[in-house]
């Protein structure tokens, strides 16, 4: 069933990590505290989504994530459309990008942070299905047709 659809899977993550990333940008704009996913000490989106690793260079890591699925969001649909390998591999190369972003801010929670953010969480879920679902995509998508058989005299 997944290899059927994986197309709608590919575009079903790709608008959950939009969403998560827009809810995560609202978050770390908003006043402190009024974060519905700030459990505890250890689960906590303010600390990390408002702390010294919640931007770079002063822009917000949630607006790199939201820049970034709207790439693959744009990518993939025009991906869909042309069957274009270089395409594909471009999004496979951006979802690659994301994924090893996506880690190096998951260690940062686990090992210098001390915390996790769930809608970080919910992110690197979202990249993972995406770059699944993409990878099935870009194998169906390119796949060489096998060749006919010669009509036997």
């Amino acid at each position: 069933m997944i290899r059927k659809n994986a197309y709608a899977f590919l575009l079903f993550f790709i608008a959950a990590g939009l969403l998560v990333s827009l809810y995560a940008l609202k978050q770390h704009l908003a006043p402190l505290g009024g974060g519905g996913c700030n459990v505890n000490a250890t689960f906590n989106c303010d600390l990390v989504n408002r702390g010294p690793y919640g931007e770079i260079l002063g822009f917000p890591v949630a607006a790199i994530g939201l820049i970034g699925y709207l790439m693959m969001g744009i990518v993939a649909i025009h991906f869909s459309r042309s069957k274009d390998p270089v395409i594909g591999k471009a999004l496979l190369a951006m979802m690659a990008g994301g994924i090893g972003f996506s880690m190096y801010l998951t260690f940062l929670e686990a090992f210098v942070i001390h915390a996790w953010c769930l809608l970080c969480l919910a992110s690197l879920s979202s990249i993972i299905g995406t770059s699944l679902a993409g990878h099935m995509t870009y194998r169906e998508f390119t796949a060489v047709p096998a060749p006919a058989e010669a009509p036997k005299p």
